[in-house]
């Protein structure tokens, strides 16, 4: 890979990006599909930014932007998600190993994609590894596994039992695989970077606002010592 391409890089919330705009040079904005996408520099490589907004629609969207219109050529995701695997912890870190969707109906593998999970690149798991074992990069543990996405913010026990049970997944998020099915229709390599701000069950309305900002910040100091990697 050269690192003179581009970096296509999400984030669901603002919190999710704020550390990354605060730490880019920015030398133009562009606004499109509701979205601000940002033009510039960070840690010496081309990146363009953007908050895409919350669920499945507004992730693929904006994805498809950064593919086709802004000529990315990595795209990454970062930002937070519940924890439903075992031994996980709120500032825990995910990274995809692959992504799933957790309320797609079987009849959809009949159609394009034709494919239930979308694994990651393995040149930016990689690159995510060396980040990883830095010292200081990160507070928690961390593992590469299985995200799932689906349009529901998993507040309760039930819903978070089908999920498991039907996907196994490390954690779940509204948005990553559906960067993913954008990324493999556009073959672009792609990673999804996950901080667990919670449990994804009964807890989560109050350890989500406790945890929102620091698990956003951790996987936004992740990125950016992968980005430090990439060469």
């Amino acid at each position: 890979m050269d690192v003179g391409n581009t970096w296509g890089i999400l984030g669901a919330l603002d919190q999710e990006i704020a550390l990354l705009l605060a730490q880019m040079s920015v030398v133009r904005t562009v606004t499109a599909l509701g979205t601000t996408f940002h033009f510039g520099q960070l840690c010496g490589k081309r990146v363009i930014l953007a908050c895409c907004g919350v669920g499945k629609v507004n992730a693929a969207a904006c994805a498809t932007w950064l593919c086709f219109v802004g000529g990315c050529d990595y795209v990454i995701h970062v930002g937070i998600a519940g924890a439903v695997g075992d031994g996980l912890k709120t500032l825990d870190v995910v990274v995809s190993r692959e992504l799933c969707f957790h309320d797609q109906d079987p009849v959809m593998l009949k159609y394009f994609p034709k494919r239930a999970i979308f694994q990651a690149d393995d040149t930016l798991l990689a690159w995510c590894r060396q980040a990883c074992a830095q010292p200081g990069v990160l507070q928690g543990a961390w593992r590469e596994g299985r995200i799932a996405t689906g349009d529901q913010y998993v507040t309760d026990h039930a819903t978070r039992t089908r999920i498991i049970k039907t996907c196994h997944p490390d954690c779940v998020e509204m948005e990553g695989a559906a960067v993913a099915h954008v990324a493999y229709a556009a073959n672009k390599p792609c990673l999804v970077i996950r901080t667990m701000s919670d449990c994804a069950d009964d807890t989560t309305p109050i350890t989500y606002d406790d945890f929102l900002e620091r698990a956003a910040n951790q996987s936004a100091r992740l990125l950016l010592a992968l980005l430090k990697e990439a060469h």
